[in-house]
């Protein structure tokens, strides 16, 4: 979900950048949010489907 909501988030900061890469005005920021979120989203699935097929043991 975090993975999810930092994408949401590197999104919408992109969409409201103004100005090119290199101005100040967070459009790499934005960017790389994005990426790792979807990063984030893409790794922490399988183990979320995997934590939830074994269950707890202890």
């Amino acid at each position: 979900m975090v993975g999810l909501a930092g994408g949401l988030n590197g999104a919408v900061s992109l969409a409201v950048a103004d100005g090119d890469l290199g101005t100040g005005n967070g459009v790499f920021g934005g960017a790389l949010a994005l990426v790792l979120g979807l990063v984030g989203a893409v790794l922490g699935g399988p183990a979320l489907a995997r934590s939830r097929r074994t269950g707890l043991s202890g």
